[in-house]
């Protein structure tokens, strides 16, 4: 015993060492009594397999897919490799769902993945729907333009304006009363329609043109078609002017309904992405900054969850403040993006502090026993930005979480 117990007192602080992180933890094998040096070697072998462990387990809980795997003989490791391997198809799986592929399905992960399964589902029903009516819309405007081909046999019955045109001189050689009335009632419509053309070359060689035409501040969608013809002596072009206002309207519209978060009315995670992709591609200098609302969960449990969607409401208010040409975006649930062009990381930093400012002394929290606060991260994006976007999503999450972490000691201190 006089041997055992300094020997078991030494092993005992090794691996109190190695559990809790104690700095310059080490152990000398071969200053051990030859009985117990096997042992010490199988714990110094152990310990490396906990400390790889705990490195790839710290690395998974930050989202850093990134980290280095333990050794191949570490079996302690042997679940978490799994998991990486688990996380790493989910988020392959994210990736296919994001370009489309709505075919992508998780059942390994049980309750989450009847809620993944359920948003898959849903977002491909959503698309569908979506593309079914943009073709029934286009397939309509199609079928106008077709129309249009009978123009000189139906001239009069079909709502078109037409105007024949001197090919050279762009004299007026004939209108029918269709273009007669836009004409009596913008006098400038012939010289902003022949403006608008210029650029196509449809006066000279016929053809079709799509024109974006305003009139006293509104904006209609016009289809022109132009037919070169010969008119007594001379050269001339007919243009069959149709209206597509509404149609290009109601295309805009379903545009604007796929990008837009029903709650907050802010921009939806795909328009986000779609944005912060297409800035990255053509190298902006921009800022992106990630929101998350502290206490959300609790002011559902406690007061409900109009008054938790309200919270969420009014932190998009708030955040739509930041400038004039941010794109604000509602992720999903509690979790915001902000992109904003040209802007220095100081200037977003002194903006997203007003914003939280603004957001704790909200209106609608007058009469509210609890409080409104956000957790946020900064990024400043060069244009020569050599990170990936992932490298960038990830580092901002970073910065907003560890802004949470300091708030809340704030709190307790």
């Amino acid at each position: 015993m006089s041997t055992m117990d300094p020997v078991a007192g030494i092993l005992f602080e090794y691996l109190r060492g190695v559990i809790y992180s104690v700095p310059n933890t080490t152990l000398e094998v071969e200053k051990l009594p030859a009985g117990f040096q096997d042992l010490g070697a199988g714990l110094q072998f152990f310990a490396e397999c906990v400390i790889e462990s705990n490195a790839l387990a710290l690395a998974l809980s930050k989202g850093n897919m990134d980290a280095p795997m333990p050794s191949r003989g570490n079996e302690v490791a042997a679940p978490l490799k799994g998991l990486y391997a688990s996380l790493m198809h989910l988020t392959w799986q994210a990736n296919q769902i994001a370009q489309g592929d709505y075919s992508q399905r998780v059942d390994f992960m049980g309750e989450f993945s009847n809620a993944f399964n359920m948003m898959v589902e849903q977002l491909a029903e959503r698309q569908q729907s979506l593309e079914d009516q943009i073709v029934q819309i286009q397939a309509q405007a199609l079928s106008m333009r077709q129309s249009s081909a009978l123009l000189n046999n139906l001239l009069d019955h079909v709502p078109l304006a037409v105007i024949t045109l001197d090919k050279l001189s762009h004299d007026v050689l004939f209108v029918n009363e269709v273009a007669s009335g836009e004409m009596k009632k913008n006098p400038a419509y012939l010289a902003q329609l022949l403006e608008l053309l210029a650029p196509s070359e449809v006066l000279e060689h016929g053809g079709e043109a799509d024109i974006e035409f305003e009139y006293k501040g509104h904006v209609n969608y016009l289809e022109v078609k132009a037919y070169p013809l010969a008119w007594e002596d001379s050269s001339a072009i007919v243009l069959a002017i149709s209206d597509a206002s509404a149609a290009q309207r109601k295309i805009r519209a379903l545009e604007v309904d796929a990008y837009t978060d029903n709650l907050t009315q802010l921009y939806n995670r795909a328009y986000g992405m779609l944005t912060l992709n297409s800035w990255m591609h053509n190298k902006k200098q921009f800022i992106m900054a990630f929101a998350d609302l502290d206490k959300l969960k609790y002011i559902n449990d406690e007061f409900g969850h109009n008054d938790g969607d309200m919270y969420i409401i009014n932190a998009g208010k708030h955040l739509r403040t930041f400038s004039a040409d941010a794109v604000v975006c509602r992720l999903g649930g509690d979790e915001f993006m902000l992109l904003a062009p040209d802007t220095t990381y100081e200037a977003a930093d002194a903006a997203m502090a007003r914003i939280y400012k603004s957001l704790s002394t909200d209106e609608f929290l007058q009469d509210k026993s609890y409080s409104y606060s956000m957790s946020y991260g900064i990024i400043q994006v060069d244009s020569d930005e050599r990170r990936t976007i992932s490298d960038i999503l990830s580092l901002a999450d970073e910065r907003m979480y560890e802004n949470k972490r300091q708030r809340k000691m704030q709190r307790q201190a």
